[in-house]
């Protein structure tokens, strides 16, 4: 097959990050796929204290918020809190909570993430510490696909019904043969294994004792999120319709213990998996059976022990983890730039942000490995192992925080686990508690004479000298630093083109979204794209630029280019169903919404044109207020044209409208500019935004032109 570049292991490995999102991100351990209903309800936001279901409060998880909610100055045990002994509605006055710090069930994604890192282990530990170089990497990534064969790879399209199936045929188009056969035969084994466990038989050995190592990787991995949500009890307080939901697909949901039968389940069949021939004792079977069987074996026969599952010290999750061989021996502040040091990035990734949700579809894992993937294909040979553990920890510290999710993850534990340049490049990406600091970074790159490289920013061969500080405005973003802003942005952006019902409160409307994408990310994003163009349009005119000391190379400036392309692709995607959105919160029908985008995104109209044709005649405010009173938009504040805390006879504010529209236009600029607007690319970029006006069109009528919150709190 050919390819533009090799097909590497870390090429596999990222593609397979990325399959995993595309298909097993609304898979959820016990539950299986779920509702756009309930992923609805699973979307960060802030909830009051006291809404928050009573039962919650008698988990360990749930002692623990009370004590660093209600006692913060004090140095609590949160096992010696009663519940029933507080008033939470008083005390918790005026405490909101995030809702990323309540326990879920985990996406079936972690388990693939698991089996990959005990897999390394084994190629790396195994055979009594000597390493199993049989364990090929082409295993452990087919380990990683298998869960994903014969289900739709939903990044195949924007539509949400139209997708491509993930099947033999496309794991060999996009790993070769070797993973694709791989798969396929750890497919085909895991059924007859199966299917004799059913039966009450032993099962056939594998073919091979690496086989049997990626059987038994898996089903310790199943394992491990059955136990986590036996441990965090997360059924019990779900609401009303998670439960008929859970109902439907077979779960006793009115047991004192719901989760039992598929622990024993699970529990059964890793014991099984152990026991096959050829299993690796030392880095597989050892470190998992004295740590996650022992302890689910406890909760089995004592129901009172399953809270020792969970919790950030939990017997099933934290020593589980910590006891890995990658986790206990490896060490990544010696290989930085390695593919070993990615896969260790993922599970330091996924166990800290396990709960995390974000204002769409995707869990804070899918939204890691969508931007590995996208990076892939467009930094192709540019592409390096640095770049996609970055991608992996870019969120961990920020919304792995004690606030966000509870788990209280720091820079100094970054740097502690993978050295100090990786934790300076994920401070430089952690946004930190003033909002102009990002802002400011972002100018100071513009007008930084090189881009900088972050083995030149920071001391790849020092650990301690390296301080870290939350964006260091001081200093410019780095030449990695850049490209992951601008990927984490795109697949935001993405995000909200594919799942615009999904967002809640303001963030459905206008006025969030458009402030977000100029103001907020914006303001960082444009500085950066602004000096990405200087050293594209450097490298283009200057016969010298390859004798600067801090040129970038040719298969860099071409990633570059790549990445300027798609990402101001999307901020145009991004853009044309912002004004759809505008044009149902303003009542236009699909004439007057064609004129609202085609006026928008033209040139030639001029700003006295436009504030008269657009923002005086068809943007007229009685409309706004029409809709408001059907209830299509909550507020007067939600919409791009008002403040946001506006109320009724409030003077309109068109500044950010206004300067997004000029964003948009110096866009258009920048093509010309670096020869990228041809009319191949022009007329597919039509294409996509017609999609998105299609697809916007289907959502709106399926929700009978309301489009308003989804999710109400259960009282406690």
């Amino acid at each position: 097959m050919a390819r533009a570049y090799p097909l590497t292991d870390l090429v596999k490995l990222v593609r397979a990050y990325g399959v995993l999102a595309g298909t097993c991100d609304v898979e959820r351990v016990i539950a299986g796929n779920l509702s756009r209903r309930w992923i609805s309800t699973e979307v960060e936001h802030l909830v009051p204290l006291d809404s928050l279901p009573h039962k919650f409060f008698y988990t360990a998880r749930g002692k623990d918020l009370l004590a660093t909610e209600l006692f913060p100055d004090e140095d609590i045990d949160p096992l010696t809190i009663d519940p029933d002994q507080l008033d939470i509605r008083s005390l918790g006055k005026g405490h909101l909570i995030n809702t990323n710090r309540l326990p879920k069930l985990e996406p079936c994604i972690h388990s693939a993430v698991l089996a990959a890192n005990i897999l390394l282990g084994v190629k790396l530990y195994g055979a009594h510490g000597k390493g199993n170089p049989s364990m090929h990497h082409d295993l452990i990534v087919a380990t990683m696909l298998q869960g994903a064969l014969g289900k739709p790879y939903r990044y195949s399209s924007i539509s949400s019904s139209d997708h491509e199936l993930v099947d033999d045929s496309y794991v060999f188009t996009w790993f070769g043969d070797s993973v694709a056969s791989k798969a396929r035969a750890l497919a085909d084994y895991l059924l007859t294994f199966e299917a004799a466990i059913e039966s009450g038989e032993q099962p056939e050995p594998p073919a091979s004792k690496e086989l049997a190592s990626a059987v038994a990787a898996i089903e310790a991995s199943r394992l491990r999120l059955t136990a986590r949500a036996a441990g965090d009890q997360v059924i019990s307080f779900l609401d009303n319709d998670a439960l008929a939901e859970l109902k439907a697909s077979g779960v006793d949901v009115n047991s004192e213990f719901p989760e039992r039968p598929f622990l024993e389940r699970d529990y059964a069949r890793t014991e099984i998996a152990f026991g096959l021939p050829g299993v690796d004792h030392y880095a597989l079977r050892e470190p998992l059976r004295n740590t996650l069987m022992m302890a689910v074996s406890d909760a089995l026969a004592d129901p009172q022990k399953r809270e020792r599952l969970s919790g950030r010290r939990g017997k099933a999750v934290h020593e589980v983890h910590m006891n890995l061989p990658i986790m206990e021996y490896y060490v990544a502040a010696d290989a930085p730039n390695s593919i070993e040091t990615v896969h260790l990035a993922s599970l330091e990734m996924m166990r800290s942000l396990e709960k995390g949700r974000r204002k769409s579809l995707s869990t804070m894992a899918a939204h890691a490995f969508r931007i590995t993937a996208i990076a892939e294909r467009v930094l192709g040979r540019a592409l390096e192992p640095l770049i996609v553990s970055l991608a992996m920890l870019h969120d961990v510290v920020e919304d792995g925080s004690l606030r966000v999710t509870g788990y209280g993850h720091s820079l100094r534990k970054i740097q502690f686990r993978f050295g100090g340049p990786i934790a300076a490049m994920v401070s430089e990406l952690t946004d930190s508690a003033v909002q102009s600091d990002g802002q400011n970074k972002a100018e100071a790159t513009l007008n930084h004479p090189h881009l900088i490289s972050p083995q030149n920013q920071y001391n790849f061969d020092s650990f301690q000298s390296t301080q870290l500080k939350a964006t260091e405005t001081d200093l410019p973003y780095t030449l990695g630093g850049i490209v992951i802003k601008l990927l984490d942005t795109v697949v935001s952006l993405e995000e909200g083109i594919r799942d615009p019902e999904l967002m809640t409160g303001h963030w459905r409307h206008s006025g969030a979204r458009i402030y977000w994408a100029e103001r907020v990310r914006g303001a960082i994003l444009y500085p950066l794209i602004e000096r990405l163009l200087l050293e594209l349009k450097a490298s283009q005119i200057d016969p010298k630029y390859n004798r600067r000391p801090h040129h970038v190379n040719v298969v860099r400036l071409r990633a570059g280019l790549a990445l300027l392309d798609m990402t101001m692709t999307y901020q145009d995607l991004y853009t044309t169903q912002n004004l759809a959105i505008l044009a149902t919160e303003y009542g236009l029908d699909t004439l007057q919404r064609d004129t609202l985008i085609s006026l928008f995104f033209d040139a030639n109209v001029d700003e006295d044109q436009f504030q008269s044709r657009v923002l005086v005649d068809l943007l007229n405010d009685e409309n706004l207020l029409v809709s408001i009173e059907k209830g299509r938009v909550e507020r007067l504040g939600y919409s791009t044209l008002f403040c946001k805390d506006a109320a009724k006879g409030a003077e309109r504010d068109e500044s950010t409208f206004k300067q997004y529209r000029k964003s948009a236009l110096r866009r258009q600029n920048i093509r010309r500019e670096l020869q990228l607007d041809t009319a191949e690319k022009l007329s597919a970029l039509a294409l996509r935004q017609e999609q998105i006006l299609r697809r916007f069109d289907q959502t709106l009528a399926q929700q009978d032109g309301a489009f308003k919150p989804a999710y109400v709190v259960k009282a406690g």
